[in-house]
C-alpha cells in the first residue's frame, strides 16, 4: 500500500473555536478578519457556481476574473501589509466592464425578481453575497487601510447585478434602444 502524500484535510485543531491567520497566530473564528473571509470566500463559491453554469463564454470568463479579485481580497485581509493586493487596476477593470455590460443590457425600471434564468439566479445568489462581504469588509474597518478592496467589493456587486440581467436575456436589440 502507497504512503498518502495529500496534504491533511482536518488537523482537529480549530475544534476549539480558533484558526490560524497567516502571520497572526491562532485567532478566535469569531474575529472580523475570520467573518470577512468567510463571506468573501462564499461570494467566490457562487460565483464559482454560476461560472460552472456559464461556461466558457463572456460571462464565463468574467466570472473567473472576479473570483481572482476576489481572492486578492481576502490576501489584504489575511496579510495586511502597506502594498495593498487590490488596486487601481482592478477599479479600473470592473469599472470598464461595468460600462461594457451597462451598454449592452437593458436595465429594468422596475424591482427585479430573481428567478428569470438559472445563471441569472445564480448571479443575484453571488450578488447579494458579495454585497454581505462588502458590510464585513467595512464593519472589520477595511474602508481606511483598504479602501480600494471596498470600491472594488461594491461595484462588483453592481456589475453581477447588470451581468445577471444580461443572463436573464435582457439584452439590448440596438444601440441607444
Amino acid at each position: 500500500m502507497s504512503e498518502d502524500t495529500n496534504p491533511p484535510v482536518s488537523t482537529g485543531r480549530g475544534d476549539d473555536g480558533t484558526t490560524t491567520l497567516l502571520g497572526s497566530g491562532r485567532m478566535g473564528k469569531h474575529d472580523p478578519r475570520i467573518i470577512v473571509l468567510g463571506d468573501v470566500d462564499e461570494a467566490s463559491s457562487f460565483l464559482g457556481l454560476a461560472r460552472a453554469e456559464a461556461g466558457d463564454g463572456d460571462i464565463g470568463t468574467l466570472l473567473l476574473e472576479i473570483q481572482r479579485l476576489l481572492y486578492r481580497v481576502m490576501g489584504d485581509v489575511a496579510m495586511p501589509k502597506e502594498d495593498n493586493a487590490v488596486g487601481e487596476d482592478d477599479l479600473r477593470y470592473v469599472d470598464e466592464a461595468l460600462s461594457e455590460w451597462r451598454g449592452r443590457v437593458e436595465i429594468p425600471r422596475e424591482f427585479v425578481v430573481p428567478g428569470e434564468s438559472r445563471l441569472g439566479a445564480l448571479l443575484d445568489v453571488a450578488r447579494s453575497v458579495v454585497r454581505r462581504a462588502e458590510r464585513s469588509l467595512v464593519a472589520a474597518g477595511y474602508a481606511e487601510g483598504y479602501p480600494n478592496a471596498v470600491r472594488a467589493v461594491n461595484r462588483l456587486s453592481d456589475l453581477l447585478f447588470v451581468v445577471a440581467r444580461g443572463a436573464d436575456g435582457k439584452v439590448r436589440t440596438s444601440k441607444g434602444s
